[in-house]
């Protein structure tokens, strides 16, 4: 299936940017554009706050779901679910929560958030 992406600078105006072009994105293909929205922007934060890095946005639709990645220049920085504190810690918790599946893949270069929620079937 093909692919779409679309790359930023590490500015937090740019989190907007991405949280808008998913918005509308999955609400085409039949999913919850509000839980990708803030799927999105949690990820997309995490890139410009943690890894101060680029990071492009790339989605496909699949059968049933739609996979959004978040992918950065940071591999050595892990992603992972941790006790949330005070002011830190529940963005993959949210992620966990409203996706039907997420993950994280790591190359010598780059890091990849992702995850998936439902969508319309494609007629």
């Amino acid at each position: 299936m093909p692919q779409d992406q679309m790359t930023f600078e590490p500015d937090v105006g740019n989190v907007r940017r991405a949280r808008r072009v998913i918005h509308d994105v999955v609400s085409a293909a039949g999913g919850d554009a509000d839980a990708a929205e803030l799927l999105t922007a949690e990820l997309a934060t995490n890139a410009v706050i943690h890894a101060e890095s680029s990071f492009t946005l790339r989605w496909q639709r699949q059968p049933s779901s739609i996979r959004i990645e978040v992918v950065n220049d940071a591999p050595e920085m892990i992603a992972k679910l941790v006790a949330a504190s005070g002011e830190h810690g529940r963005g993959l918790s949210i992620v966990d929560q409203l996706s039907c599946a997420w993950g994280v893949e790591t190359s010598p270069e780059s890091k990849v958030v992702w995850f998936e929620l439902p969508i319309a079937a494609a007629s």
